[in-house]
């Protein structure tokens, strides 16, 4: 009953109920275990229960022609279920368990029972919200749609789920491969926290980044974010993520969505390096992701930390054929094999990396990027065929790729002025 209670006087749309209604409301409740992955209420089904979750993670999805979207990410406190149960409408959108989780049902007799009177505005307070939420769940797959029917940019995840795998690396040189195709139309966005370091290792100084136009007003967001970004001699552009270890806590679900909005309209691929670690922000980016490539080096560790993450991945919904792997040979006898790596993870390695020397560390120290640089090492080969891969699977007809040489110096034609 206390545990019940404390969830309700959480959740934002009965905290301000007076407490005797409260303990009404949860003296009737029922409880109910969800595990990770089940699907709790499903897009255009009747429904008659307002769900509270108690413990756990949730997502919202509508499944709009061409895709689905994710119009919410649910945690502890938060609700669903209230225009069915209120307002008698179709479920608006379908929502899954992420985690296992726990949840209060709250049914359409028990609202009205405990909660109908002259002098009770509670239902018409939930009516409301569930008016308003209806409405703006509407207008974001409306926009989501229409981003995916207009073509713009393709958006890439590269998650390296096991740190030391050369996920950083990786996305560094297949955005150097991309620009080698599309000159001025590639970025990198560096989410890989607490340190985000694509630009210092691309030889840039960066002096901005996304933590830091968080604060930033709607009417000049678009051209503040823009100004952040880095531009490279040789055709790829980076956007750190933050600057400063601390800075990472500014970059929000919230934020990613509205950054990714404005730089889809801007280039013809982002790519995004997610770092090793499964946040609420990585989270988010898989949702708005087209692609994502995973890496993982031929060591046990590695592999098993990529088996997971693939399990994980197919759970929040990937499609099979949205998701590569990429095996990264840091050294000259792997550990594992790529038969073993196979038979771990279940499903073919789409490209193998073969060991490069020092050449990696080297391009570091350097501040170079290896396929633009040093087009016959092994990392350029290995990402030159991951962007073939994606260019087969999202490549824009309209665009003609660029000639495959080096930029020896200058700004490749459609890049702006360097920062």
């Amino acid at each position: 009953m206390v545990s019940r209670l404390a969830v309700l006087e959480s959740a934002p749309v009965f905290f301000s109920l007076p407490e005797a209604l409260l303990r009404a409301l949860a003296r009737r409740l029922r409880r109910i275990k969800v595990s990770a992955g089940d699907m709790v209420v499903f897009q255009g089904e009747p429904g008659d229960t307002i769900f509270v979750i108690e413990r756990g993670r949730c997502r919202m999805v509508i499944e709009k022609p061409p895709g689905i979207v994710t119009v919410a990410l649910l945690s502890e406190g938060d609700f669903f279920g209230e225009g069915a149960a209120l307002m008698n409408r179709p479920q608006q959108a379908s929502v899954y368990a992420q985690t296992d989780c726990y949840l209060l049902a709250i049914d359409r007799q028990v609202l009205h029972t405990t909660l109908a009177g002259r002098d009770n505005p509670a239902l018409d307070e939930l009516r409301q919200v569930a008016d308003q939420r209806f409405r703006t769940f509407a207008d974001t797959s409306v926009q989501a749609t229409w981003g995916l029917l207009l073509q713009e940019a393709t958006v890439v995840g590269v998650y390296s789920p096991k740190g030391g795998s050369g996920g950083t690396c990786i996305s560094l040189n297949l955005v150097g491969a991309f620009a080698r195709r599309y000159p001025g139309e590639v970025l990198l966005l560096d989410l890989d926290f607490p340190y985000s370091h694509s630009a210092l290792l691309a030889g840039l100084v960066p002096t901005s980044c996304l933590a830091r136009v968080s604060s930033v007003p709607q009417e000049s967001f678009e051209e503040v974010l823009l100004s952040a970004v880095l531009y490279h001699p040789g055709g790829p552009m980076i956007l750190p993520g933050a600057l400063r270890p601390e800075e990472a806590d500014e970059v929000t679900p919230e934020l990613i969505t509205k950054a990714i909005s404005v730089l889809r309209k801007s280039f013809t691929y982002v790519v995004v390096d997610l770092g090793v670690t499964i946040t609420d922000s990585t989270l988010a980016l898989f949702d708005l992701t087209q692609h994502v490539v995973v890496v993982t080096a031929p060591e046990l560790s590695a592999v098993k930390s990529a088996a997971d993450a693939i399990d994980i991945l197919v759970q929040l919904g990937t499609p099979h054929d949205r998701l590569s792997v990429v095996l990264n040979n840091r050294s000259f006898k792997p550990a594992v094999t790529k038969t073993a790596v196979e038979r771990t993870l279940k499903r073919e390695v789409d490209i193998e990396i073969a060991f490069d020397g020092s050449r990696p560390e080297q391009a570091a120290v350097d501040g170079a990027i290896l396929s633009l640089t040093n087009p016959r090492s092994e990392m350029a080969k290995g990402c030159e065929a991951i962007a073939a891969l994606l260019d087969s699977k999202h490549g824009r007809p309209r665009h003609k790729p660029a000639e495959a040489h080096v930029e020896s110096e200058g700004v490749p034609a459609g890049v702006g002025e360097a920062g």
